[in-house]
This record gives C-alpha cells, sequence and structure tokens, in this order.
C-alpha cells in the first residue's frame, strides 16, 4: 500500500492530472455544448430563483441575481464535489485492487475535476458585476484564496464520505438528503441578515455559510471579509483536511477488500 503523505502525493501529481483530464473527457463526450451543459445549470437555477424571491416573494436584496450566482456556484461545487468524490473509491474497484497507487488521489481527482469546472464557470460572474452589478473591483482577486480554503474544506469532507461509503453504501442517499437540508440553512438564495435573530445562530455555525458570506461581500458588497470571518474559513479548511486524512488512512488498509 502506497503512503498518503505529501510528499508521495506530490510525486503523484501527473496521475492526479490525468485522472482530471479523463473525468473531464469522459463528462463532455460526445456533447455538442460541452461546458457549456455545466453552465447553464446555475444559470437556469439563478433565472428560477430570482423569479420566485425577487418576484413572488420581494426579497429587496440589491444586485440580486449577482447575489444569487454568486453564491450558488460555490455551493454546486462544493455538492457536485462531494456527490462525486462518494463513490470515488467504490467506483475504481478493480484499480484500487490491482494498482498500487495513493487511494486518496480517487477523491482529491473527483473534486480537482468539479473545482477547475468551478473556477471555469465563475469567471462569469466578472462581466455580470459590471453589467447587473456594482461593478469589478480589487475585490474579486479575492476570490481566488477563497475558493482555495474551499476546496481544501470539501477535499476533507470528501474524504470522509468515500470511506464511509466504502462500508456502507446508504451514504450516498443519505448524502443526497443532507445536502438538500444543507443547502436551504446556507444564506445562498437569502442574505443572512434576513434570518431571525434566534435563528442565526445556528445557521452562522455553518461553515459553508461563512464561505458563502465571503463570497457574497467579495463579489456583491465589495467588502473584505473580517479577521473573524477569515479564522473561521482557516480553521474550516484545516479541521475538516485534518478529520479527513485521519479517517482515510486510518481505514485505507481495508479498501481492496471492501470494493
Amino acid at each position: 500500500m502506497v503512503a498518503n503523505d505529501p510528499v508521495t502525493l506530490w510525486r503523484y501529481r501527473g496521475l492526479l492530472r490525468r485522472l482530471v483530464a479523463r473525468d473531464l473527457r469522459i463528462k463532455y463526450k460526445g456533447s455538442a455544448l460541452g461546458f457549456g451543459w455545466s453552465l447553464l445549470n446555475p444559470l437556469l437555477m439563478a433565472a428560477v430563483y430570482t423569479i420566485a424571491f425577487r418576484y413572488v416573494l420581494h426579497v429587496q436584496t440589491p444586485y440580486f441575481p449577482l447575489f444569487l450566482l454568486s453564491g450558488l456556484m460555490p455551493w454546486t461545487f462544493h455538492s457536485t464535489a462531494l456527490t462525486s468524490a462518494t463513490g470515488a473509491v467504490v467506483d475504481s474497484g478493480s484499480l484500487v485492487r490491482k494498482v498500487a497507487f495513493p487511494r486518496m488521489l480517487l477523491p482529491m481527482a473527483a473534486v480537482a475535476t468539479q473545482f477547475v469546472q468551478f473556477i471555469a464557470m465563475y469567471t462569469i460572474v466578472v462581466p455580470l458585476a459590471v453589467v447587473a452589478g456594482p461593478g469589478a473591483t480589487s475585490t474579486l482577486l479575492l476570490v481566488v484564496p477563497l475558493a482555495l480554503l474551499q476546496c481544501g474544506f470539501v477535499v476533507g469532507l470528501a474524504l470522509v464520505s468515500t470511506t464511509l461509503y466504502v462500508s456502507y453504501r446508504d451514504v450516498r442517499h443519505l448524502l443526497d438528503v443532507v445536502l438538500q437540508v444543507w443547502f436551504w440553512v446556507t444564506p445562498i438564495v437569502y442574505p443572512l441578515a434576513l434570518v431571525p435573530d434566534g435563528v442565526r445562530a445556528f445557521v452562522s455555525a455553518n461553515p459553508m455559510a461563512a464561505f458563502v458570506t465571503s463570497y457574497h461581500q467579495l463579489v456583491v458588497e465589495q467588502t473584505l471579509p473580517s479577521a473573524a470571518q477569515v479564522g473561521v474559513l482557516v480553521l474550516s479548511a484545516a479541521a475538516s483536511l485534518g478529520l479527513g486524512v485521519l479517517v482515510f488512512t486510518r481505514h485505507e488498509s481495508r479498501f481492496a477488500e471492501l470494493v
């Protein structure tokens, strides 16, 4: 069994690139629109939520389409990365049984594939900020380190869900339910300021709330997250990664016999 330490993972970085390239080719093979399909989903969702919240429920959030997309795209990355990474080891069972390589690369590649698409999709926020928002400022550049922190957070969760799914195949179905609930307790389609005081502490305790709120601040409000908020983001990413690596490495030795 090959170790999953940083030095070994770096040595196998070429394999990680090939896995990501393979996943992207498979996803868009034979598709006329290609990457356009990935962009179409959040755009359609944004249109539906804009009609529902802006024109039916009359939520008066400034630059609502930009507000919605700037938070919806990070959530889409979060949910699709977790869903695809959960089955990464099981779906590659023959590879896990026959080839020696760091198994951690499989869920990492699944997350990296979604991250590449997320970064490509998020570029639409820049022209949208100019056309239907407050304009483009230097705060948009800070989306890059924020996205990297979120990627670390997602990788940690993906390592946990991947490990659980090897032993318990109901995890993928449970994850679908959890993500649906998680979406609505994250301030994506509504600003955190509209959450009643009695519930706000609960919503704020959700790590994804800190990430989505930070995207809103950088893109829509064009302000910087507070030092305390940055601390929460860094701590969430570090804690998730630490837990994920611990869980994955502790149970990895049984993967070959269980997949």
